[in-house]
């Protein structure tokens, strides 16, 4: 007796051997080529597979569907092999032992996610090979209904209309170097996530046009927000320099690197999509000029999302979530205390427009520079009214018109008076009632302990936000500075205190 064979095309197919031959029995609206099935209106392949997907050979997944019916003879469901004798005028196949039917099919191949493969039958069953450099096993359109990416993979698209599953990474060598691939952090542009991935390494340098990141050198990506896209590596510092040529510089709060010029000309790529040679400042606080695009201006103090919106080309990020209680803009658990934890969402990132500042370098016109941590720089930011001029602050939330001390800088009045400023929820300045409500800080309330504000630890560098003072007189806390009462909690005053150059909110 000759052996059983089988075949299917996405149902169950019948072979029956009889008088010494074996016999393809196809459901309706399929015919039979050789042994194997194809539907009426399909092309005719070469049965040795290289059709469609509708049109190869059973896959070994589906394997297990032929012995459930061979091992259940009974069994008569739609499409049971049964059924499909039945409709065909054969005999059932009940008699037949399992270990005879065999699956005529190329064997399964054994490639994961981002391995190499030359067609789909080396890749793992459910798997696609894409037509990246010497093959790329992956699923297509994963955002699919229903489909999704297996392991560790990822599903992102490089570009609107077709979604991968891409192989996540740390580093180069977590991807396939040897042939042409790259460990790149990809942007939320398409695929809706900002991760490292594994994507083909592309020719263009820094500066240079792009559409998808698979046309960027090395791990650069495509920062396609920017007209007519440009090339960046997205992560660099000190450990991690850029090539030569691109200068790691903040780009909506992510170290980037880009491309440095000396004069507009050179950051053209045509097509009319001017850039300009900009003035930024690197991570190593040094003095820097990088190609950007001009096409947005916004001043200081403006809600931004991305440094394009900024005539400084700076927008700085402030919050990527909100705190559980109150729902103030935050960044981390800490700018939230007992208010935490800060719930980081995608929609919820808020920045503003800012300005680099030193003693030797002023902020625009109607912009103080607000110091920050190492007090011998700090950031530009919009001058306003009073307490409750929150329209100066541009509507931004978090930002509060506070009275403090500016960044001296050199041939500029930099007496106290009103900016906007970043307050954090439970932060220095915050209004609380109880130290519970305070991060790390004790709450200096009125005698009725019904309002006040956190006084937190000035630390040994004896800094405080702008805002406020360090009083070392007893506890070293940072004191909310005023010029009046209005500045202060209800029922606190606002007095001088020995050896601060500046008046603040204390109880009375």
């Amino acid at each position: 007796m000759s052996q059983f064979r089988f075949a299917s095309v996405g149902t169950l197919v019948l072979l029956v051997a009889a008088c010494g031959e074996t016999k393809v029995v196809c459901p309706p609206n399929y015919h039979a080529v050789g042994t194997f099935c194809y539907e009426d209106d399909a092309p005719v392949e070469d049965a040795g597979g290289g059709g469609s997907d509708a049109n190869l050979p059973l896959a070994d997944s589906a394997g297990s569907a032929a012995d459930a019916v061979v091992g259940d003879p009974g069994a008569k469901p739609d499409g049971s092999a049964e059924a499909v004798a039945e409709v065909a005028g054969e005999t059932s196949l009940g008699d037949a032992k399992p270990d005879t039917v065999k699956p005529d099919v190329k064997p399964g191949g054994k490639a994961v996610i981002g391995a190499a493969c030359g067609d789909d039958l080396d890749c793992l069953s459910g798997l696609q090979c894409f037509s990246w450099p010497k093959g790329y096993c992956t699923v297509t359109n994963c955002d699919a209904p229903g489909s999704n990416c297996p392991g560790s993979s990822v599903c992102y698209g490089e570009t609107k209309t077709n979604k991968l599953c891409h192989v996540a990474c740390d580093l180069d060598p977590d991807c396939r170097v040897a042939d042409g691939y790259a460990c790149k952090r990809l942007t939320a542009d398409f695929g809706g996530i900002d991760a490292r991935l594994c994507a083909p390494s592309g020719k263009n340098p820094a500066g240079l046009g792009c559409t998808k990141a698979s046309d960027c050198k090395g791990s650069a990506t495509c920062l396609t927000d920017m007209a007519g896209g440009y090339c960046a590596r997205i992560g660099c510092g000190p450990t991690d320099p850029c090539d030569a040529g691109a200068a790691c510089v903040l780009r909506n709060g992510k170290p980037t690197c880009l491309k440095v010029c000396t004069a507009d000309v050179e950051c053209q790529i045509g097509g009319g999509n001017p850039r300009k040679c900009v003035d930024k400042t690197d991570l190593g606080k040094q003095a820097v000029k990088v190609c950007l695009d001009s096409s947005k201006s916004a001043p200081v103090g403006a809600a931004c999302l991305t440094d394009l919106d900024c005539d400084t080309k700076l927008c700085t990020i402030f919050a990527k979530g909100t705190c559980a209680v109150g729902g103030q803009p935050c960044l981390s658990d800490e700018q939230c205390g007992a208010a935490g934890p800060c719930k980081i969402e995608a929609g919820k990132e808020k920045g503003v427009c800012t300005a680099p500042c030193a003693p030797d370098k002023k902020c625009p016109v109607n912009a103080v520079c607000v110091p920050t941590k190492d007090k011998t720089a700090g950031i530009c930011q919009p001058v306003c009214k009073g307490p409750g001029d929150d329209a100066s602050c541009g509507g931004v939330p978090g930002l509060q018109c506070v009275f403090g001390q500016p960044l001296a800088i050199i041939g500029v009045n930099s007496a106290p008076g009103y900016a906007c400023a970043p307050i954090a929820t439970g932060g220095a300045g915050a209004a609380c009632a109880q130290t519970k409500d305070c991060n790390n800080a004790l709450c200096l309330a009125n005698s009725e302990q019904t309002a006040g504000y956190c006084a937190p630890d000035c630390g040994a560098a004896k800094f405080c936000p702008f805002g406020s003072l360090c009083d070392d007189s007893g506890l070293a806390q940072c004191m909310k500075m005023c010029t009046g009462e209005f500045d202060c909690p209800a029922q606190m005053a606002c007095k001088g205190v020995s050896g601060l150059t500046g008046k603040v909110c204390l109880p009375p």
